[in-house]
């Protein structure tokens, strides 16, 4: 099963005007003020027979009603038929005689806003339907608008932009980050900070048994860091735990580190900007027309500095305090803090016999089974961790990397070079067994939030933003990745999100000779964790005393079967089946008027073939789903069952109620006794999708006789509350023949079944 998110603008077509775009995102609806385009009800003339509408009942249907509300006709459209079984059941006893429907496009009484004049003609009894004139504007891909988002390259990388159509984070998760503190006024993560509560504060203190004393109400985390005394008998002394913030920052002078005021230490932020670099990559606030866009645009960053100073090397990181800091970690959590991920990227070499069973090993445990992700930096050394060239390291791993538990995950660092990606060897940790290293990520010439001014390194700049390289910035790439993940579905564990991120990587990326699973890839996760359930293809079991040939369909695996009708670049291959584009599906879904889409169900691209094939024979193909890929609580009138084209168009399968229906371009739905579907789909129970399809005609993509091919997505439409008589417009029931004026952009899943 793979899935893949996608924001789909579907249009209800404009007579003379089609708009076609190869992807949309979100935007905040726009429309036309004081306008509506509008359905109505009228009397329709008896021609031969038949009902009909001319332009001139029309135009005094569209008047009659335009003056009923205070408006004016502005223009009309071609009108269309209303079919009983799409309208509301308010009004379905008026539509049962047939007829067709005008459309019109109104302009309300001067003064009298969208609003109001779209809810007086919802009250017309003749009004089926009336909507704002919206519109929408085409853009490539969902992606921020912050000025420096041309030069991050790691998102894009990763394609964080595929899963920022679903959603782009959330306020609820929480991400910790143990390195050198943050920032938190940068104007990039200000927003983005984590503040304790005085209520989390107190119980965290009060629950810990005195491990963890101070007052952290209104901070944003703590700085766990050690005094160093240097000469024959070196030691250092523990400060106790400093809050971080929250009143404004100070640049901050080397002595300030370790003057023991507690309120000049807490205003400091971050010592060297290391940790502001990470927190950006995992954080900065996205869209916001400023500097550059995290992974999450909204997420919780809770730093935890544990970075000292030493005047010989500058900075240093004592174990005592990483445990110190892991320890508020573990506190916060037990109090109620949603922290769903840690981001490390810190470490050293050490023999494995002191490191194993270690305090530090037993922390980085208890983090794990506190049901945290745990993300680590692999180093910086280039060396195979599994036989190390420095003599240096002989006989020794780096660590926390070498820790490993059920929910840590030890991250290596990519480049971009030539339009592909690559593991920097020219300085990351890697894995030739893939024992130590799970997942490379972008490492390299990575933009980020960072310092203004030195204090303990040169990871600043006076911009605030910086590039800078090395698995520290790898790892936070794996650890905002999770927390978006996570805000898609807190129930997820962590566990569940490591297995997401590991089975979703790209394996033709970084994998073999160094790593267990290659190439972070967000969308891969993404897909894994959240693509709903496999489709089955199934014998056809249907009462027809016709001439229909049912046939099993194949799930083509190579793409050179199809080459024919797709090109390769048309087709996604995966474990489960070949796909097409999703682009060319949100165009072709785009036909799909009247209704919002909530969720694309797209089937494997599937083959019929039988000896009793000949041209124009009636097939019939089945499917097995469950209930869950239906809307639950829905009925078959909130589904639209669609042909994909390549060419990005569709055609639309309609219902067939029974076996005098069964012609080609139709369906079915069959409960699990295998009677035909009626009522309320239930989640937990299977159904089965007939399709009818002529050999050789127009629902087949094959032009031979013999064989039929035919990609399929079912899309769902979004739940609308019961309105009054003037009823809604089912796509389902209009179809592409609603040549009125109404095009807006909605978030929609796409999933691929298979």
């Amino acid at each position: 099963m793979k899935s893949k998110n996608f924001f789909v603008v579907f249009v209800v077509v404009l007579a003379l005007a089609v708009l076609s775009c190869g992807a949309w995102a979100v935007q905040e609806p726009e429309y036309a003020e004081g306008e509506a385009i509008v359905v109505i009800r009228g009397a329709s003339p008896l021609i031969c027979g038949v009902r009909s509408l001319t332009e001139e009942n029309m135009r005094s249907t569209a008047a009659s009603a335009a003056t009923r509300s205070g408006g004016s006709v502005i223009q009309l459209f071609s009108p269309v038929e209303e079919t009983p079984s799409a309208a509301t059941e308010a009004r379905s006893a008026r539509a049962a005689a047939g007829g067709r429907l005008t459309v019109a496009h109104l302009r309300a009484a001067e003064g009298e806003s969208t609003e109001e004049f779209v809810a007086r003609l919802k009250k017309d009894p003749d009004v089926v339907s009336a909507m704002p004139n919206y519109i929408v504007r085409c853009q490539a891909a969902k992606i921020p608008n912050d000025p420096l988002w041309p030069r991050q390259w790691g998102p894009a990388a990763i394609k964080a932009p595929e899963v920022w159509r679903h959603g782009t984070g959330t306020a609820e998760t929480v991400v910790a980050v143990i390195d050198s503190g943050v920032i938190y006024d940068h104007p990039d993560l200000k927003d983005n900070m984590f503040v304790f509560s005085k209520e989390l504060a107190d119980k965290m203190c009060a629950e810990s048994g005195g491990i963890i004393s101070g007052d952290f109400a209104g901070s944003h985390g703590a700085w766990y860091h050690s005094k160093i005394h240097y000469g024959y008998d070196s030691k250092s002394d523990p400060y106790q735990a400093v809050p971080i913030g929250p009143a404004p920052t100070i640049d901050g002078k080397i002595s300030d580190i370790d003057s023991g005021v507690l309120e000049t230490m807490s205003r400091i932020g971050d010592v060297t900007g290391h940790g502001t670099h990470v927190a950006g990559i995992i954080g900065a606030v996205g869209n916001n027309g400023t500097g550059v866009s995290g992974l999450n645009w909204k997420v919780r960053i809770l730093p935890v500095n544990v970075f000292s100073y030493n005047i010989m090397y500058r900075t240093q990181v004592e174990t005592s305090d990483i445990i110190r800091g892991i320890d508020f970690i573990l506190a916060a959590k037990r109090a109620g803090a949603n922290i769903r991920a840690v981001n490390m990227s810190l470490g050293m070499w050490a023999s494995p016999l002191e490191m194993e069973g270690s305090a530090y090993d037993l922390k980085i445990k208890e983090m794990s089974d506190a049901d945290i992700l745990v993300c680590i930096a692999a180093g910086n050394d280039r060396e195979d961790i599994d036989a190390p060239k420095n003599v240096s390291f002989k006989g020794m791993r780096p660590y926390p990397a070498c820790f490993k538990y059920d929910n840590t995950l030890t991250v290596g660092a990519l480049k971009e070079e030539n339009g592909g990606l690559l593991p920097d060897t020219s300085y990351t940790n890697y894995s030739t067994s893939g024992k130590w290293v799970d997942i490379f990520a972008p490492g390299t010439g990575v933009l980020s939030t960072c310092r203004t001014t030195e204090l303990l390194s040169e990871v600043f700049d006076a911009s605030g933003y910086l590039s800078t390289f090395g698995t520290s910035m790898a790892a936070p790439h794996v650890a905002g990745a999770a927390a978006l993940l996570f805000s898609f579905d807190q129930s997820k564990s962590a566990g569940e999100v490591k297995k997401m991120l590991l089975d979703g990587a790209d394996g033709k990326t970084a994998k073999e000779g160094y790593s267990a699973y290659g190439a972070l890839d967000l969308n891969g996760a993404w897909e894994k964790g959240f693509g709903g359930t496999p489709v089955t293809p199934v014998s056809p079991d249907v009462d027809t005393s016709g001439d229909i040939l049912s046939v099993l369909a194949e799930l083509p695996a190579d793409i050179s079967q199809l080459t024919e009708i797709f090109s390769e670049d048309q087709l996604v291959g995966t474990e489960e089946g070949l796909y097409l584009d999703f682009d060319i599906v949100g165009r072709a879904v785009s036909g799909l008027g009247g209704r919002e889409i909530e969720d694309i169900s797209l089937f494997p691209v599937f083959r019929l073939s039988d000896g009793a094939m000949t041209d124009g024979r009636l097939c019939a193909a089945a499917f097995e789903l469950d209930g869950t890929d239906f809307r639950e609580g829905g009925s078959r009138e909130d589904i639209a069952v669609c042909k994909i084209k390549p060419d990005g168009t569709m055609l639309e399968y309609q219902w067939a109620a029974g076996e005098n229906e069964y012609v080609n371009g139709r369906y079915t739905i069959l409960d699990e006794a295998g009677n035909i579907f009626h009522g309320r789909f239930d989640g937990v129970k299977k159904y089965t999708v007939v399709l009818f399809i002529a050999d050789n005609g127009d629902f087949d993509l094959d032009n031979r006789a013999g064989v039929i091919v035919d990609p399929t997505a079912i899309a769902t439409f979004k739940k609308y509350e019961k309105e009054n008589s003037g009823g809604g417009c089912s796509a389902a029931g209009v179809g592409v023949s609603l040549l009125a004026a109404l095009i807006f952009a909605i978030p929609a899943v796409l999933r691929r079944k298979g």
